[in-house]
């Protein structure tokens, strides 16, 4: 029979029939639509059903033939889940067919719990925790209150297989020192929390208003509250409300020790709380991402000091296990690019506001032009040696509206402004570049031109004569 195969090849064979089924399931959300000029009732397409849906569904048959199966269908089903707030009022029709939609849909509001799906999951996990036991990653998306962090503890505390969580950065607030201890800590297990996200959005002023929503239980002071087991930390966006700063990062670093850290989209955290992440993880610390939001999204952070005088060049190359690397500095030089041994590896992205120790004024300072150069020099050199070691290793240096490619010794940007200035003898053969004001991810407003791509050399020769400056 089949039950008697080794579980792993029972695993696999149920996880085809599961997505076998998934095949066979709707998988888009329907609504009706009567604002067509024939006022004739339509399907409208909404969306995708969500991911844990579909597993849950696929595995509908599995779970009821015997105690095995049920069991890893509830595994299977139940390993990431996805709780979000509700939006909006519609009402969905319950068939996939409108011929059974008797009449016209009815112009009536119907008030749907927003947080319906999560005080579900509460009552859920909380009569069958075994089921809770099955979730390996969780994210709770839209939940920022005070009353919906205490529902999101309630549902993690009885998690104790999870790995991976994504949270409202107001958990950070609102949770307490027992919250905040039971998730981080070592299971009896012996399991812990590896990765966690902290996800920030801005609120309408009439949520900031409230006084509930101002306190701030501070976690993070108690020793209790240890970040040690944690491999992974992500920060992400910018919020109006208690945003997550320097001083929480300084406090997280008294305890972690991560292996990635990722900061992006922020307006709350300088250099100061990524150095003291940094210096906590130094010998563990594997991929490092500093991508702080800026209002019109390519200018470079303020070259905020760390306090202490530190060179963060060496700071960062003396990451002895780092690999993965993208992050904003206020200023750069040689040192960033100087140790050979590195283990830097694939695409390396350093954008920066200018040269350690030089004026700021790259393009009237011959001095600190040449040490700019130097810069892109002593990279070729770092890209050079990285290929002798088999490693492929690709350098993008973004500095003010210029994209620098070290290894192929071309410069991207809009050059529009110093074809006027030249009555166009200037540049002489552009060429076409994908590159935008954040890489490859194509522009960013709608006032942007299309970025060209022309030599260093020829670079070089409009700085001198003012066709475009730094």
């Amino acid at each position: 029979m089949i039950s008697r195969l080794p579980y792993e090849l029972l695993s696999s064979i149920l996880e085809e029939a599961a997505y076998s089924n998934a095949q066979e399931i709707q998988q888009y959300t329907y609504g009706v639509d009567t604002t067509s000029t024939n006022s004739k009732v339509q399907r409208v397409l909404r969306g995708h059903v969500a991911n844990d849906s579909l597993r849950w569904l696929s595995t509908d048959a599995i779970r009821q033939v015997n105690t095995q199966w049920h069991d890893w269908a509830c595994q299977y089903a139940l390993r990431d889940l996805y709780i979000r707030r509700w939006r909006g009022s519609e009402r969905w029709t319950q068939s996939r067919k409108l011929d059974s939609v008797q009449g016209y849909p009815s112009k009536d509001v119907y008030y749907r719990d927003p947080f319906c799906s999560l005080r579900k999951t509460v009552a859920l996990f909380a009569n069958h925790p075994s089921l809770a036991s099955s979730v390996r990653r969780i994210f709770f998306d839209g939940f920022y209150g005070v009353e919906t962090a205490a529902m999101i503890f309630q549902v993690l505390k009885h998690c104790n297989e999870l790995d991976s969580v994504a949270l409202p950065w107001t958990t950070l607030r609102y949770g307490s020192e027992d919250d905040w201890s039971s998730l981080l800590r070592r299971r009896d297990n012996g399991t812990a929390l590896l990765s966690l996200e902290l996800l920030a959005v801005d609120l309408k002023q009439s949520q900031i208003r409230d006084h509930a929503r101002q306190m701030d239980k501070r976690p993070l002071d108690s020793s209790r509250v240890d970040f040690g087991h944690l491999r992974r930390m992500k920060l992400s966006g910018s919020s109006n409300l208690m945003p997550i700063n320097d001083n929480d990062l300084i406090t997280i670093s008294q305890t972690a020790h991560l292996q990635e850290l990722h900061i992006t989209g922020t307006t709350s955290i300088t250099t100061k709380g990524l150095v003291a992440m940094g210096r906590a993880s130094d010998t563990t610390l594997r991929v490092l991402e500093h991508s702080p939001l800026s209002d019109d999204g390519f200018e470079h952070p303020n070259a905020s000091s760390t306090g202490d005088g530190s060179h963060l060049c060496n700071e960062i190359v003396q990451c002895p296990h780092l690999r993965d690397l993208a992050v904003s500095l206020p200023t750069i030089c040689c040192d960033l690019f100087s140790e050979p041994s590195v283990r830097w590896i694939g695409d390396v992205q350093i954008r920066t506001a200018g040269v350690c120790g030089q004026s700021n004024d790259l393009g009237r300072s011959g001095v600190t032009r040449q040490a700019f150069f130097d810069i892109l020099s002593q990279a070729r050199t770092l890209i050079q040696a990285q290929q002798r070691r088999d490693i492929e290793l690709k350098i993008e240096i973004f500095i003010n509206h210029f994209i620098f490619e070290p290894s192929k010794r071309l410069v991207h940007a809009d050059l529009s402004v110093g074809e006027i200035l030249s009555d166009g003898s200037w540049p002489v053969m552009p060429l076409p570049s994908s590159k935008g004001p954040y890489g490859q991810t194509g522009q960013y407003g709608k006032d942007e031109r299309a970025y060209q791509c022309i030599s260093e050399e020829e670079f070089l020769e409009g700085l001198q004569k003012g066709y475009i400056s730094f």
